[in-house]
């Protein structure tokens, strides 16, 4: 795995050669959490890993009055033009959704998608009820209200949120403290997530295969999600992990680079 030089303001990790498939990792994350698959997949791809704004080598661009879904998406741009060639694109939780959001943008040539429980919210509302979405937006806004009091560990709430009682306290130390250190990267990407409103119909548009994976463990809000994807996306590969949880991607790396593995077999032939 090598790194270089982020000159665009961007994570850029890869290695390999061949097709290429570039990874984007969720909140929280930066390019190590890809570290378990990578090293379960075949070879013969370029695999390629960055960051949403706000984590890693990503430069945040956004402000409290400026939280266009657009930043994010011009993340996968930069990265896109960096590999020169068409992107099969792979994203963990809300780097999955931004995965779904690029590709609607129409931001680069993506041949495909593969997403580890993406969490577009506003399917939350459509797919499932007004009284979920609400939820989920006031347990947002009690972290926000949290971190903005200094409450030490308030990146707790989101990581038990989506991962389950116990996830945060389960995690080494370096981790929490990278969460404790980005939370403000979080509330951002909270606002930008509620802001993002494409709808059913306009997944319904993405004439490209997606790979559509979750837990067995997930959430009520990310089992609505998957299922409102499911629904509507025209070329799609429903999978679950069993025993797994939101983080599948680092508890579960064989299950989830099996998959990726199978499905990007068969789109290469």
């Amino acid at each position: 795995m090598s790194e270089t030089a982020s000159d665009d303001g961007i994570d850029f990790v890869e290695q390999g050669d061949g097709p290429a498939v570039l990874f984007v990792s969720g909140s929280f994350g930066t390019p190590a959490a890809w570290r378990g698959m990578w090293k379960r997949l075949p070879a013969g791809y370029r695999l390629v890993a960055t960051s949403i704004l706000g984590y890693g080598a990503t430069r945040e661009t956004r402000t409290p009055a400026d939280l266009d879904m657009a930043h994010q998406v011009r993340v996968i741009g930069k990265a896109a033009a960096r590999i020169g060639a068409p992107v099969h694109l792979v994203g963990h939780s809300f780097g999955g959704t931004v995965a779904l959001a690029a590709a609607l943008a129409g931001v680069a040539e993506i041949r495909s998608i593969a997403t580890f429980e993406a969490n577009p919210l506003a399917l939350i509302r459509e797919h499932g009820s007004e009284e979920l979405y609400e939820r989920t937006r006031a347990m947002s806004l009690a972290f926000e209200a949290a971190h903005a009091g200094g409450e030490r560990d308030a990146a707790g709430r989101i990581i038990d949120f989506w991962g389950g009682a116990g996830s945060f306290a389960a995690m080494p130390e370096v981790v929490q403290d990278y969460c404790r250190t980005t939370a403000g990267a979080n509330v951002l990407d909270w606002r930008t997530a509620f802001a993002f409103a494409a709808s059913k119909a306009d997944y319904a548009r993405l004439d490209i295969p997606v790979l559509l994976v979750r837990g067995s463990a997930a959430c009520q809000e990310m089992a609505t999600i998957t299922d409102g994807l499911a629904a509507c996306l025209p070329n799609v590969r429903p999978a679950v992990v069993e025993g797994a949880s939101h983080f599948l991607i680092t508890s579960h790396p064989d299950a989830c680079a099996g998959l990726l593995a199978d499905f990007l077999g068969d789109l290469e032939g």
